[in-house]
């Protein structure tokens, strides 16, 4: 395995570790980088959805 591949296995690994973590704290986030989605238009518009603050 190279230094390359050893590194996006400890990444993977890591971020793995991280959403069991959240997961177990029952913590729920919504993100969208679609910016044509209607959950995108939800989370990034304020004055129709009120759920982002700006």
């Amino acid at each position: 395995m190279t230094a390359y591949e050893r590194q996006i296995h400890d990444t993977e690994a890591y971020y793995d570790r991280q959403m069991a973590l959240v997961e177990c704290d029952d913590v729920e986030i919504l993100s969208s980088t679609m910016r044509d989605s209607r959950l995108h238009e939800v989370l990034h518009n304020p004055y129709d959805e009120g759920i982002d603050e700006g």
